[in-house]
């Protein structure tokens, strides 16, 4: 089972967050683990850098993506997936992106703003939730 990783995910673990680093932490360490089948979208990826590189030079920030991309691979573009957000009638169109990515490789998405994604046909779970869930089935 494919598990997308949300953007705000990513930027609580690379920004180190306070209210939100630890259990993004937790993941990207059973990302290193291979214990789950971990992605990003490549929307996810544009996203992050250009949001840390406003806080680290570009090369910092080419090699904090370079680092996080070897335990996280980043999904394929399905052909249809901007076609797919478009009329998915999500009132984000990013999160409408990225729920369309997901569908293409992925069983479910976890991210902070589970309620943005009521409805979208795939699993959605928050960090806290996902983390609870593989203690009480591990």
């Amino acid at each position: 089972m494919a598990i997308l990783i949300d953007t705000n995910v990513v930027l609580d673990f690379l920004l180190q967050r306070p209210d939100h680093y630890s259990p993004a932490k937790e993941i990207v360490y059973l990302a290193r683990k291979r214990t789950y089948d971990f992605r990003i979208s490549s929307l996810t990826l544009g996203t992050v850098y250009y949001l840390i590189r406003k806080e680290f030079s570009h090369d910092q920030t080419m090699l904090l993506l370079r680092e996080f991309c070897v335990s996280i691979p980043c999904l394929g573009s399905a052909p249809n997936v901007c076609s797919d957000a478009l009329f998915m009638g999500m009132r984000d169109f990013e999160d409408a992106l990225q729920v369309a990515m997901a569908k293409s490789e992925c069983d479910m998405i976890i991210t902070r703003n589970v309620a943005d994604f009521k409805h979208c046909g795939i699993s959605v779970i928050s960090p806290l939730d996902f983390l609870q869930l593989g203690m009480e089935n591990g």
